[in-house]
């Protein structure tokens, strides 16, 4: 274990700042012992935090895993789309994977296990959207999360120096929390087409045709909806200061409050894919998700 300490140094002129520095030192506390009264003082408290994050809130008939959402529609993701949808009743919902490989198992659900499904602090928008712009929001996501396939015996994934120790990236190109999918609409991600080109909708989920031109409610996360990760901005387009003119709505809670409440109210869940899209041509794709997924995940 580790900590880290900065030190910022500002040089300011009649209060405007004309110099700065900045140096930091990282300290290796593994080998410390451990401050007994510092733990006694707090024992009450940290046996409280023990008691309300062990709390069972329902049940998982099998268990949903983060890494399946690299390769295609999977429970873990689209059961946070689906709470999105139910919630606030958009049209359409964007959702990222938010860690590497977590995963809530089969069985009990704790409040603890909320923070395994839900990583963030992050308050729930419904936006109106375009049809042309939920189609380019898209098109970003996927060009910074697969590759331009030429070859059957490409990666289907885009990768980058997968031994390095990047707590961040993980082995990808990009950040794994802006690989965007969606609910709500069916669609298709041709990895073979160049970039801005990938994604062809087909349909509204519910068999009504989409089109870009139309309005749609759409349901993302706070961070998203704030410009977070550009998508919004450099992807569909949409100039940064009119973002908010776009929210019609906003949660009062965080999204992690409204996934457990919505546990408790379900009892058991038994979270399945939506399967509302896919990688195609699916005689390369299929392949060689299976090979990226040895590639970061091992043959297990």
């Amino acid at each position: 274990m580790q900590v880290a300490e900065a030190t910022v140094e500002v040089v300011r002129n009649n209060g405007v700042v004309v110099g700065k520095n900045v140096s930091g030192t990282i300290t290796d506390i593994s080998g410390m012992p451990v401050d007994s009264a510092f733990m006694s003082h707090f024992a009450s408290h940290l046996s409280a935090v023990r008691g309300w994050a062990s709390q069972p809130i329902g049940e998982f008939a099998n268990d949903i895993y983060v890494r399946d959402a690299f390769f295609g529609p999977s429970p873990f993701i689209d059961f946070i789309h689906n709470i999105q949808l139910k919630l606030t009743g958009a049209d359409v919902s964007f959702n990222a994977p938010l860690s590497f490989n977590g995963a809530v198992k089969a069985g009990k659900v704790t409040v603890a296990d909320m923070f395994n499904l839900y990583k963030y602090e992050n308050k729930l928008y419904v936006m109106r959207l375009k049809g042309s712009e939920i189609r380019k929001h898209l098109e970003m996501s996927y060009d910074l999360w697969v590759q331009t396939m030429s070859s059957p015996d490409d990666y289907l994934l885009r990768l980058n120096n997968l031994s390095a120790n990047d707590s961040q990236r993980m082995g990808f190109s990009n950040l794994l929390f802006n690989f965007d999918s969606a609910a709500g609409i069916d669609y298709e991600v041709d990895v073979t087409q160049p970039d801005g080109h990938k994604v062809r909708i087909l349909r509204m989920s519910n068999g009504k045709p989409f089109s870009e031109d139309a309005w749609y409610n759409v349901a993302v996360n706070s961070y998203r909806g704030n410009g977070g990760g550009e998508l919004l901005t450099k992807g569909a387009g949409i100039e940064r200061d009119s973002l908010r003119s776009r929210v019609v709505w906003q949660s009062e809670r965080d999204q992690r409050y409204y996934l457990t409440e919505e546990i408790r109210k379900l009892g058991n869940v038994a979270p399945t894919a939506n399967s509302n899209w896919r990688f195609v041509p699916e005689e390369w794709t299929k392949p060689a998700a299976q090979r990226d997924r040895e590639l970061l995940f091992g043959s297990h």
